[in-house]
């Protein structure tokens, strides 16, 4: 289960990439963390090693060093 804080963090990473629901729902314009998430399966599957490589280097700048 996601902790409230990351789910938040997630929603907002979501927006600001702009994935948003359009499909006609109660969520319409909504952020949507699933579609974020496909988006980053699909870029995995097509290139696992460059998604690996930018995540990796991403997860590392932002580690601190005592973690």
């Amino acid at each position: 289960m996601l902790s409230e804080d990351t789910r938040d963090a997630l929603t907002d990473l979501a927006a600001g990439l702009g994935f948003i629901v359009i499909a006609p729902s109660l969520y319409t314009g909504k952020p949507s963390v699933p579609d974020m998430l496909e988006s980053l399966a699909t870029a995995y599957r097509l290139d696992p090693a460059g998604t690996l490589d930018v995540l990796r280097t991403l997860l590392n700048a932002t580690t601190p060093p005592d973690a």
